[in-house]
């Protein structure tokens, strides 16, 4: 990763960051995503296109609607990532100016000492709204898990 930085000269922007961010969030949104697409019940699309409904009226109409737990879980689960990312960004941002949350912690550890009580107060700080960001989107969360979990039981045709 370092050294396709230094080549495409991002090494040390924002840039170098989140290419990195986007290339190893996508499977596990797609996956997420995948999950509820999957359960989505066909009854529903049939209908939608018996009404004469085209598909990207479907799509912004229905479909991103009923999206919402998972769109919101995906960027709450996100966001916790990028806030507490280190590894990146100890190795892809080398100016002062672009320290993220987490390196900024690390800078309070000198070569021949640390400076424990500023770093335990930065740590308590980084730490204390992700709980708070959890508990506040918690019904979205659970929900979003959830929604492509459990596929429902095959229906038999009634005579």
């Amino acid at each position: 990763m370092y050294r396709l930085d230094v080549t495409f000269g991002l090494f040390g922007t924002y840039l170098a960051l989140i290419l990195p961010y986007i290339a190893v969030t996508i499977p596990f949104n797609v996956l997420l995503l995948t999950g509820f697409l999957r359960d989505f019940p066909e009854e529903m699309e049939q209908a939608v296109v018996m009404d004469g409904v085209g598909l990207w009226r479907m799509a912004w109409k229905i479909v991103f609607p009923l999206m919402q737990p998972v769109v919101a879980t995906l960027a709450i689960l996100n966001v916790i990532y990028f806030w507490n990312e280190f590894p990146f960004a100890v190795t892809l941002i080398n100016d002062p100016n672009l320290t993220t949350v987490s390196l900024g912690v690390s800078q309070f550890q000198g070569v021949y000492n640390v400076n424990y009580d500023a770093m335990m107060a930065s740590a308590t700080l980084v730490l204390l709204p992700q709980p708070a960001i959890y508990a506040a989107f918690q019904k979205q969360v659970i929900a979003g898990l959830t929604s492509g979990a459990v596929r429902s039981p095959l229906r038999t045709p009634t005579s």
